[in-house]
């Protein structure tokens, strides 16, 4: 099969490279910018570049693949699906839960009418172990009732990077939360099928005025003045449809962790526990101490190959497992927008679905 990558930064470069591995070809990029969608294309040995993505979608690719942030999501959903492209595309779906809903009726309406597949690159769950312990959670027959969980990143310590994220027309209100969230929300329910029904919490922004200068933004009073006002860090109390209950750290502002997931799960008979700072080991118990299942791990691009392994086969009318879909984009937007409205209104939350 062929496919048309939407966009030219560093996740789109982890698709090119997952999708060779799997032997379809990468025709071509879509980018903003003509000079660095060209050089772009000339290091990734790609033929063809346009910036305009009517133009590209006008060509005989199978499959886009969209590497845009989530605000750029809707209107290119939307022109691929219309081109009769399948679509994978990256998380999160979108930030507001309505368009997250009604993408995922569109996505429906295009898989029924005209056989086009859509997914939504939550590529986690592909670690072998993490395959395992849903294996393991949902086999038991018992019902998960513990959950604990963290994502700790450092990125946004000052001084990093200016971008998107600090843009509030285009970050829409949130950013630890439905960056990293996204994530271990997915996890969650993908090890164990039970769905986040409120919350609870607390959100700190330890930086709120920031410096902009030469494409960074420092905390040390040089440069242009920013006023940043989405969260550094989200502190959530978790309720679930089945009783269950949990606890969720997020943070970007986390010294010494450049990109630490965990999650822990009991249905009070077994637990499961997982990090991705040790991605190839699920620790285990059925009481006592945990044991160490070891699963072979080569990189995490392998997490991506495994996933659009799954979606080809699907394009292709093969055989193939679940993979991750518009609609558990919607759910995961939801619980997004739960957090951030709970943590701006100090109050609990209820999801509706």
């Amino acid at each position: 099969m062929k496919a048309i990558i939407i966009g030219c930064g560093y996740i789109a470069r982890v698709h090119i490279e997952a999708i060779r591995r799997l032997g379809h070809e990468v025709c071509g990029v879509v980018g903003r910018d003509p000079e660095r969608t060209r050089a772009f294309a000339s290091e990734l040995g790609l033929a063809y570049c346009t910036t305009d993505l009517r133009e590209a979608l006008a060509g005989d690719a199978d499959v886009a693949h969209i590497c845009t942030p989530p605000y750029d999501h809707a209107d290119t959903i939307r022109a691929c699906l219309a081109s009769g492209k399948h679509v994978i595309c990256e998380k999160p779906l979108c930030i507001d839960p309505e368009e997250a809903s009604a993408l995922a009726a569109e996505a429906r309406a295009a898989r029924d009418e005209k056989g086009l597949i859509t997914a939504l690159c939550l590529n986690d769950r592909y670690y072998p172990a993490n395959l395992e312990a849903a294996r393991l959670l949902r086999e038991s027959g018992k019902e998960a009732k513990v959950f604990l969980g963290s994502y700790l990143q450092e990125f946004h310590i000052p001084p990093h990077p200016d971008g998107w994220r600090f843009d509030d027309a285009l970050s829409e209100g949130q950013r630890a939360i439905s960056e990293i969230g996204t994530h271990w929300i997915d996890l969650a329910h993908a090890w164990t099928g039970v769905r986040i029904s409120g919350v609870q919490a607390e959100l700190g922004n330890w930086f709120p005025a920031r410096y902009r200068k030469d494409g960074m933004l420092s905390a040390d009073g040089e440069g242009e003045p920013v006023s940043v006002t989405t969260e550094d860090t989200a502190a959530v109390l978790l309720r679930f449809e089945n009783g269950g209950v949990g606890t969720l750290l997020l943070s970007e502002t986390a010294p010494g962790h450049p990109n630490d997931l965990s999650i822990e799960v009991t249905d009070l008979e077994s637990s499961c526990k997982w990090e991705e700072s040790d991605p190839g080991v699920l620790q285990f118990s059925k009481g006592g101490s945990m044991d160490r299942l070891e699963y072979p791990v080569s990189d995490r691009t392998a997490t991506f190959e495994s996933l659009f392994r799954e979606v080809y086969a699907a394009a292709q009318g093969g055989p193939h497992g679940r993979y991750p879909s518009f609609e558990d984009g919607e759910y995961i937007s939801r619980v997004c927008s739960a957090i951030s409205e709970s943590g701006r209104n100090l109050c609990f939350t209820d999801i509706t679905y």
